[in-house]
């Protein structure tokens, strides 16, 4: 159920720089919506819009088990929800009104994947189990009729003699079929024009990563850019082109990336960490976690400097921090999610810090017009 709050979004002045600090700029003020309540203990942070469905995943409910993936229209109104047989780690836009999500089965202590769709009003699912030897942690793409997912951890096979573990597999149904390339723990990548690019990272405590290009006929990976500092965090398409977006989150910027050469087109500038990143016409809408802004820059202009900025006014006890940030294209409305795991066991979880919020109607057209 929708349920609104006494709080307040902010669309700041264009054309004011950074370093005059966000928060001092003149603002408007804007009610901002929960869209829904998110379990106290929920884990995972994923949402995406996708032609004009908000996808909404859970995995708890009063601590327990529940896995139910929900679908709502662009005003933030539920249109209908499902049960999954598995958690719901990661959800990516799979294209053509279709979206898919991985994670394990509780039961049979297998990874799965399920790819959803909206048909006639209703959400319809899908899920395959992957057979002992294999494990999910995202899905990468569909390439040639095969879905390729991405292992960070590798199987039984590995043989751990000072390799990466085995990082890639595809997979037309139950079973799985490793790849010979390895990469050091992916955590994001997607599809394009037959090839895979997938965020690398060096290790956990370590901020070195890379984009790396796959090619899954010849299995021959192409390191496209590597930094010691970026600590690069997720990756997508900019709509209309083959360049690729990632968030150098250490540094506070969001990069446009040339897919052939790996040389950056752009920086732009950011005022926090950006967690998450959408689109809308020509603009990017960037969500920093940090600060619970969302920053929307327009690619027309030069200055690589936000020229709006909408901030989650709430205090941690409704809203832990900003996860991920979804934009419905033909609407303008910007979605965020909070969801951030409280544990029972030793901590006290009575606030209802874990939710999806929406900026509103009046926020929804003035992006739509600023941006298309």
């Amino acid at each position: 159920m929708r349920q609104s709050l006494r709080v307040f979004g902010f669309l700041f002045a264009a054309g004011l720089g950074l370093s005059a600090g966000l928060m001092s700029l003149p603002s408007a003020a804007f009610a901002v919506d929960t869209v829904t309540l998110l379990d106290k203990g929920e884990p995972y942070g994923s949402m995406v819009s996708d032609s004009g469905v908000l996808w909404v995943i859970k995995n708890r409910e009063n601590f327990n088990s529940n896995y139910r993936l929900e679908a709502y229209s662009a005003d933030g109104k539920l249109l209908d929800q499902a049960r999954l047989p598995h958690a719901m780690w990661s959800l990516a836009v799979a294209g053509q009104g279709t979206v898919m999500m991985t994670g394990m089965n509780p039961t049979s202590r297998l990874t799965n994947y399920t790819s959803a769709r909206m048909e006639g009003g209703r959400i319809r699912v899908r899920t395959t189990e992957i057979a002992l030897g294999g494990f999910i942690n995202f899905w990468i793409a569909n390439i040639g009729g095969r879905h390729y997912f991405a292992d960070m951890g590798g199987n039984p096979n590995d043989d751990h003699l000072g390799v990466p573990a085995q990082t890639i597999f595809a997979s037309t149904g139950t079973n799985a079929r490793y790849l010979s390339t390895r990469l050091r723990m992916p955590v994001a990548g997607l599809g394009m024009n037959n090839k895979m690019f997938l965020v690398s990272h060096e290790a956990m405590g370590s901020p070195q990563s890379s984009i790396v290009e796959v090619d899954p006929a010849t299995q021959v990976k192409r390191n496209l850019i590597t930094s010691r500092t970026a600590k690069f965090t997720g990756i997508k398409i900019l709509p209309g082109t083959t360049d690729l977006v990632t968030s150098a989150l250490d540094e506070g910027k969001i990069l446009i990336i040339d897919s052939k050469s790996g040389s950056v087109r752009r920086e732009l500038t950011t005022k926090g960490y950006t967690r998450d990143f959408d689109f809308i016409g020509n603009c990017v809408v960037a969500g920093d976690d940090e600060t619970n802004i969302v920053e929307i820059f327009d690619l027309r202009k030069s200055d690589n400097l936000p020229f709006m900025a909408e901030e989650v006014n709430l205090p941690f006890e409704q809203f832990s921090g900003l996860r991920s940030v979804a934009v419905d294209r033909a609407t303008g409305s910007i979605f965020v999610r909070s969801s951030l795991a409280c544990n029972p066991v030793t901590e006290v979880c009575d606030k209802e810090y874990n939710r999806v919020v929406t900026f509103g109607a009046e926020s929804a057209q003035r992006v739509k017009a600023a941006c298309q």
